[in-house]
């Protein structure tokens, strides 16, 4: 019998819709591109962190999967709750600190995929201003490097915004408020 956690799909669903529209937001007004390319952008970057997130969550629930703590999260994604048990101690600093490991492992990945989908043309950089310091820049190597510190803030902005609301979320939804 196979058990699907309808309840995770659809706050997954719910939290990732957030994650877009807040990243999105901040990617067309600080890269100063459309706003069809700033959804694509967020949208593609968010659905590769989530395809990745869960497939490091299947690889480590099936080598630790007997684990207290594992037992603790398999639990909250099933029911939405953490089991009443005796090994719950001292899952919240895990939590913590997981949560703090995935948060700068994704915005790293969300950094180095921009940087990789635009150096294959995936997602051409369209922005004027950008085309016009090329063209009046001494070396293009340096310009080059300003945009991807560019990018590398506004991804940040993007991602801590985007975190931090979906913190929010998740505290409404674990306190039932």
């Amino acid at each position: 019998m196979m058990v699907l956690p309808l309840r995770a799909i659809a706050s997954q669903i719910l939290l990732l819709l957030v994650a877009v529209a807040i990243e999105s937001t901040v990617f067309h007004r600080r890269l100063a591109v459309s706003r069809r390319m700033s959804v694509q952008y967020a949208l593609a970057l968010d659905l590769l962190c989530v395809a990745l997130g869960w497939l490091g969550f299947f690889v480590i629930v099936e080598m630790f999967g007997s684990h207290p703590w594992m037992i603790q999260v398999m639990g909250y994604v099933f029911t939405g709750r953490f089991i009443a048990s005796p090994g719950r101690d001292g899952i919240e600093s895990v939590l913590a600190g997981a949560t703090i490991l995935l948060f700068f492992s994704s915005f790293f990945l969300k950094t180095q995929a921009l940087y990789h989908f635009q150096r294959l043309n995936i997602f051409p950089f369209e922005s004027e201003g950008l085309y016009q310091q090329f063209q009046r820049a001494k070396t293009q190597r340096l310009v080059r490097y300003q945009i991807r510190v560019d990018q590398d803030r506004t991804i940040l902005l993007a991602h801590g915004l985007s975190h931090g609301a979906i913190f929010l979320l998740l505290v409404v939804m674990i306190l039932g408020l």
